[in-house]
């Protein structure tokens, strides 16, 4: 698995509140089995928001609520809540489905779900993770006197033909983080060595870094640290992202946002590399007459030579710099600068087109002789 795949895979983790993200649930785009027809009635989906005591949100007519932005951030209810209702009953049921779904290569869904519940799931799951909002029973597991369930003897979602209501939405969402839950409870989570840095100075090195490069204020964003060792040597390494708490939400009212990844040695501290992310930014592919255009120009040269040097802080001599010579890069819209240094090591910045915006810089160790 390469770096970027291993970013990709992080943040279906790391929206699912930390637990794995290996059902449906994770998925933004269900592939649909049965295709149905996109313009379906608009259920009842109103809804009483238990233990907040908070007024109820109307979300008819495709109608997507504001976002209120708290003083203070949220904590999530999920774990307690799972820790205290997930039965020895549900963990067997879960383990034994989870056996099945091992034979099969995905679970079926009688339709796909619309633009609009797509945006609506996103904003009950912030609800469901940070304001205890719960269904009030649980995903039916077979045909009854029911419209929505899941078939466990066939690995299906049954939709109706109308739009999913809220309380048919958050048995879903909550069917989704009870099965994730009980995949957690036998998965071994890898843990540092004593030689490996700590989560608290990972944590502490991620921060540095993206403020040094992007000059941003972390504090009113989620920070969620996981170690793994990654490749055929097992090297250990530590994933960082920050994040907007309700970022499900800010992605269904069409809000724009910035993420942060950051991925560290946890042997020897260093840190490998550090992107910004923005869910909404529109690439401008670099064609073959752009990308003369751009050999010839010095700017983006100098541009990851100043970031290298002023915005890191990399004080060791810059023997050279060029451009790297990638199709997947113009597809990107990216100007990839190769940056190396006296002693062997080198910088790749990633550097948007047209405007030199940094996109990612990437660090990679001399090798050791």
């Amino acid at each position: 698995m390469n770096r970027n795949d291993v970013k990709s895979a992080l943040g279906v983790i790391f929206i699912a509140g930390g637990l794995l993200g290996l059902s449906a649930f994770a998925v933004p785009q269900i592939v649909a089995y049965t295709e149905m027809s996109r313009q379906m009635p608009e259920a009842n989906v109103s809804y009483t928001q238990q233990q907040t005591g908070k007024p109820a949100v109307q979300l008819a007519s495709g109608q997507i609520p504001v976002l209120k932005i708290e003083a203070k951030a949220p904590v999530s209810t999920i774990q307690t809540y799972l820790e205290l209702t997930v039965t020895e009953e549900e963990i067997k049921e879960s383990n034994a489905y989870a056996e099945k779904l091992r034979f099969m290569d995905h679970e079926i869904f009688t339709r796909e779900m619309t633009e609009q519940e797509i945006k609506r799931r996103l904003i009950l799951d912030d609800q469901y993770r940070f304001d205890g909002l719960r269904p009030k029973q649980k995903l039916p597991m077979k045909a009854g006197n029911h419209e929505f369930y899941l078939d466990q003897s066939k690995a299906t979602y049954v939709f109706p033909k109308r739009a999913l209501t809220d309380e048919e939405m958050l048995q879903f969402i909550d069917w989704n983080y009870r099965f994730n839950y009980v995949l957690s409870l036998t998965y071994v989570k890898p843990q540092p060595d004593q030689k490996d840095i700590g989560e608290a100075e990972t944590l502490s090195k991620a921060r540095e870094s993206v403020i040094r490069l992007f000059d941003v204020d972390l504090s009113k964003l989620e920070a969620t640290a996981l170690y793994n060792k990654w490749g055929p040597e097992q090297k250990g390494e530590w994933s960082v992202d920050f994040h907007p708490y309700r970022e499900g939400t800010l992605r269904a009212q069409g809000r724009p946002y910035l993420t942060y990844n950051v991925l560290i040695d946890s042997l020897s501290g260093t840190v490998l590399d550090t992107t910004i992310v923005e869910r909404d930014y529109k690439r401008t592919p670099i064609t073959a007459e752009m990308n003369g255009r751009i050999r010839q120009d010095s700017s983006w040269l100098q541009t990851a030579r100043t970031i290298v040097a002023d915005k890191q802080g990399d004080t060791r001599e810059i023997v050279g710099t060029s451009i790297i010579k990638d199709s997947i890069y113009d597809k990107r819209g990216v100007v990839a600068v190769l940056v190396k240094l006296k002693d062997g090591s080198s910088y790749t910045a990633e550097l948007r087109y047209p405007g030199k915006t940094l996109r990612c810089l990437i660090y990679t160790p001399a090798s050791k002789s």
